[in-house]
């Protein structure tokens, strides 16, 4: 008995997790699905348009000067990095799925931006000090690892990268109080600019903290890809006014949306924290 035990510990440990390379969520069909036609929020946008507001945002809140270096990490397939480098800042992006960064380096390729890297890496084990004038965690990109102790590593080593000054930017639009408050559909199916449907499920487990949940794309002649089912750790806001000064930031707001407006847990559809090293 202990020896099966022991076999299914170590088959468990070096599984490929969901958000890894290869893990099967993460890749050529999450691009598909990210790209649809309603997008994720209450505000219908086209997926370029939700990248320039977004984009747009940043430089504002992070206060941003032409030819400052930032870091975009993850940074999946380089929406926010390319859109980023072309409003004139140095940008850095890394992750850890070499089929999402494939898909970036392919369309820096066919611009003429100098001004960008993408490069792979864990976002637990950044190598980068000082180095940055911004550092950014875009779209509901925070919360992956099984551990609060892996996840406060992620942003510990964010915070290493920040310059004296410099800010850490996060945004997401999945909350612990958005699910409280009944504001989260836990069904739905999305039209894609593919022509396929996307169809999510999800449900926030309070016992945890985390949104469990599956995407699986639909074509009209009713075959189907499904994406392996994820968990990500949602933070609430004041669990990120925590998080940050555990990380010894000493400035920290929270913003409910892009123009700058402060964030309401009674109302807001955004999250948007930034803090000041």
């Amino acid at each position: 008995m202990e020896s099966h035990s022991l076999r299914t510990s170590l088959v468990t440990e070096q599984a490929t997790r969901w958000w890894e390379d290869g893990g099967g969520f993460f890749g050529r069909l999450y691009i598909e699905a990210d790209d649809s036609i309603e997008g994720f929020q209450s505000v219908s946008r086209s997926l370029d348009a939700r990248t320039r507001a977004e984009a747009a945002g940043v430089a504002e809140l992070c206060r941003l000067a032409p030819g400052d270096r930032l870091l975009d990490c993850p940074c999946g397939y380089g929406r926010h990095s390319l859109t980023l480098a072309g409003m004139g800042f140095q940008v850095v992006g890394v992750d850890v799925n070499d089929e999402m960064l494939a898909a970036g380096r392919a369309a820096l390729e066919q611009g003429v931006q100098t001004n960008c890297v993408l490069q792979h890496g864990d976002m637990r084990d950044l190598p980068f000090q000082g180095e940055f004038d911004a550092v950014v965690n875009m779209f509901y990109s925070f919360g992956f690892f099984e551990s609060e102790e892996e996840n406060r590593r992620a942003l510990d080593g964010l915070t290493r990268a920040l310059r004296p000054g410099g800010r850490f930017l996060m945004h997401t639009f999945v909350t612990p109080e958005r699910y409280q408050r009944g504001d989260i559909v836990t069904g739905a199916t999305r039209k894609l600019r593919s022509g396929r449907e996307l169809q999510l499920c999800r449900r926030f487990d309070e016992a945890t903290g985390r949104e469990e949940g599956q995407w699986t794309i639909a074509a009209p002649d009713g075959s189907v890809d499904a994406l392996v089912p994820y968990s990500m750790r949602l933070y609430s806001g004041e669990e990120w006014l925590a998080l940050c000064n555990q990380a010894g930031f000493d400035e920290v707001r929270l913003y409910g949306d892009w123009d700058g407006n402060e964030y309401h847990a009674d109302r807001s559809e955004l999250l948007i924290v930034v803090a000041v090293r």
